[in-house]
């Protein structure tokens, strides 16, 4: 069930970048489109995209790009917010489990882990 994402999320295993852990997404739904998402981050510049759910293939498709404001950070947050951000744009599905834990897989392999917080 798609609503079973909406939640305060923290990442705890992002094993392709693991300097990346600790982060936290907020999810939530758009009240006036169905199957729509809204998730939020925040590394340096606040974050945030448009994911829309297909319930038939239960697959997730990113609706539009990712925005961000536009403040500059120190070198090594700035690169961990391209990370964050380059995750954001290559989310292929979202799948919660035992109702705790949220897995983000992306179109380049990567699994992500996240914990509800």
């Amino acid at each position: 069930m798609a609503s079973q994402v909406v939640g305060h999320w923290k990442i705890v295993d992002f094993s392709s970048h693991p300097e990346c852990t600790g982060y936290y997404f907020d999810i939530s739904s758009d009240d006036q489109t169905p199957n729509m998402y809204r998730l939020n981050t925040r590394v340096v510049n606040g974050m945030f995209c448009s994911l829309q759910h297909d319930p038939t293939s239960n697959q997730w498709t990113l609706v539009g790009a990712v925005g961000a404001t536009m403040m500059m950070g120190p070198p090594e947050k700035m690169e961990k917010e391209n990370i964050i951000g380059d995750l954001m744009s290559n989310i292929q599905n979202l799948q919660v489990k035992s109702g705790e834990v949220l897995v983000i897989q992306t179109k380049n392999g990567d699994e992500v882990r996240l914990q509800r917080s």
